[in-house]
């Protein structure tokens, strides 16, 4: 049955079964009485992908495309170097801390974040990219462009969950600005993902870039620094804005590479 259901559907389905995941008031059941205010967070944050993530292995279970999902065994890890192509992601991150005191950084903090980011990637990768991906190519296979469309919308419904962060952060150009460049990286992970036919070490790029851009955050970086200063629109605007550019590299790499790869090779990957 999952196999017919509409993609849209299971695209909007998933939006809400990640959405009441993340409103889960899990921050009733683990205080600060036990835990500092950054530990809770990643805390929580990790027990939640945990459950996106076990959600996202029962839905690619049941659709049963281990060679489109990236997780069969019959398929070599092929063109290995395009999982570093985000590298440059890495370095911007380190920038951010890198001239920075690390001598006062609690270990277990650099475990948890590292951990939780990690889980982030692999909830993230195995529901848009394991299963959606699959679910949308199968659709689309047969059309004119197929290939490019059954890459396309899952990266669309990537960029649409990163909506669910206007429930915490009220800076909406920056929302909107991050869904965004979350449709081209997951457009980027979606072509990559078709051509090295492995899922795995997609989730462990994803989860490191989050790690590097989320490392200034750790509590003994922002001891010294100056208070936020609320900016205007214009601002938001432009500081949503500019880690765009850092990103349009990443979609239009995803295009050229999507020209090498054809309706056939997914087809065959289909039929397995």
């Amino acid at each position: 049955m999952i196999k017919k259901v509409n993609p849209f559907f299971s695209g909007i389905a998933i939006l809400i079964v990640i959405g009441i995941i993340m409103l889960l008031p899990l921050d009733k059941l683990i205080t600060e009485q036990d835990f500092s205010s950054f530990q809770v967070e990643y805390i929580i944050l990790a027990i939640k992908m945990l459950l996106i993530f076990s959600f996202s292995l029962l839905l690619i279970k049941r659709l049963n495309e281990k060679a489109l999902s990236g997780i069969s065994s019959r398929y070599k890890w092929s063109y290995k170097y395009l999982n570093l192509i985000p590298f440059y992601l890495f370095l911007l991150g380190i920038l951010g801390f890198i001239n920075k005191d690390l001598s006062s950084i609690d270990f277990n903090n650099v475990a948890l974040l590292l951990i939780a980011c990690q889980l982030v990637g692999f909830a993230e990768e195995f529901v848009f990219r394991g299963y959606l991906q699959p679910v949308f190519l199968k659709k689309y296979i047969s059309h004119d462009g197929g290939v490019f469309l059954g890459v396309l919308f899952p990266a669309i419904f990537f960029g649409a969950s990163h909506l669910l962060n206007l429930t915490v952060n009220d800076n909406v150009p920056q929302v909107i600005g991050q869904s965004i460049y979350a449709i081209f990286i997951g457009f980027f992970f979606g072509v990559v993902l078709l051509k090295t036919n492995k899922l795995i070490p997609l989730a462990i790029t994803h989860g490191l870039i989050n790690f590097f851009f989320l490392f200034r955050l750790l509590p003994g970086l922002n001891s010294n620094m100056e208070p936020a200063v609320a900016m205007t629109l214009l601002e938001q605007i432009i500081s949503a804005a500019v880690p765009l550019l850092i990103f349009i590299p990443l979609f239009v790499i995803g295009l050229v590479l999507l020209r090498k790869i054809t309706q056939e090779d997914v087809q065959k990957k289909m039929n397995l």
